[in-house]
């Protein structure tokens, strides 16, 4: 696909049903107002954030579970351990790590988000202040 056949992410948005919508708009809202220099762009079909030239958040509308869930990542320039310990050591529970540089939070529905609004503000604030170029040897 030529990036110009790439929907935007209002197009994409406006083609999910409701309550994805719903979803999607809030942690939209709560992405942005995060005061980091992100650039919002359509990845995996579906808006991702990028800082310093990589994906660092991207957001998983099709999967088996079929709730809205927030991938954190740190794009393709740092190697990723699946059995390493995970790069942020967060408290509040809701990260599910997939390895040391990626994690996955998963959201039921707009209340859900509603109800975990502050503490995913601590940790995506934590995560994005994370450097995502590999550590040097």
């Amino acid at each position: 696909m030529t990036p110009s056949a790439q929907p935007s992410v209002a197009d994409l948005v406006s083609a999910l049903d409701d309550a994805t919508r719903g979803q999607v708009q809030l942690l939209r809202d709560i992405i942005g107002s995060l005061g980091a220099a992100l650039t919002e762009h359509v990845k995996w079909n579906a808006p991702s954030y990028v800082l310093d030239g990589e994906d660092r958040i991207t957001m998983n509308l099709r999967n088996k579970e079929g709730v809205v869930k927030l991938v954190l990542h740190m794009g393709a320039t740092r190697p990723e351990d699946k059995k390493g310990a995970p790069v942020l050591l967060e408290e509040e529970g809701l990260v599910e790590w997939a390895s040391d540089i990626r994690g996955l939070i998963a959201f039921a529905d707009a209340d859900d988000i509603r109800a975990k609004e502050p503490a995913l503000r601590r940790v995506l604030i934590r995560w994005l202040a994370i450097d995502h170029r590999p550590p040097s040897s």
